[in-house]
């Protein structure tokens, strides 16, 4: 049976390999969106059941990506765990007043990552 869908939203190919990398051996599906593509409609489709943000990207920062995801109801609902360099405690309140469920800064420790993940995404950790 396949792992839980997770969706790494970030313009860095680096971090979605590291990400993939990491989740994958957990036994998580990954499915990665660069920043351009079209979000809305990738994230409707696929049904993710969590859903790694960047907040830094060239063209929309992941803030206004957040408050599209929980103003849509199809997206709603899925939690978002917000994994960016920025590390302020305006960003982090930011992020948890537009519905972000979980708030981690880069770098970061690849045990925590993968805990954070399995508890958001309801695997049993």
């Amino acid at each position: 049976m396949p792992g839980k869908r997770i969706l790494v939203i970030d313009d860095e190919p680096a971090i979605h390999k590291l990400l993939r990398v990491i989740l994958e051996h957990e036994g998580f599906q990954i499915i990665g969106l660069e920043q351009r593509e079209g979000k809305m409609e990738t994230v409707a489709r696929g049904k993710p059941d969590l859903i790694i943000l960047d907040i830094m990207m060239p063209e929309v920062d992941g803030f206004e990506i957040l408050k599209m995801l929980k103003e849509d109801e199809e997206t709603r609902d899925i939690p978002v765990l917000v994994l960016t360099v920025r590390s302020l405690r305006e960003d982090r309140e930011k992020a948890a007043a537009l519905g972000a469920d979980l708030y981690m800064t880069k770098p970061f420790q690849p045990a925590e990552l993968v805990e954070a993940v399995k508890t958001l995404a309801g695997a049993d950790p």
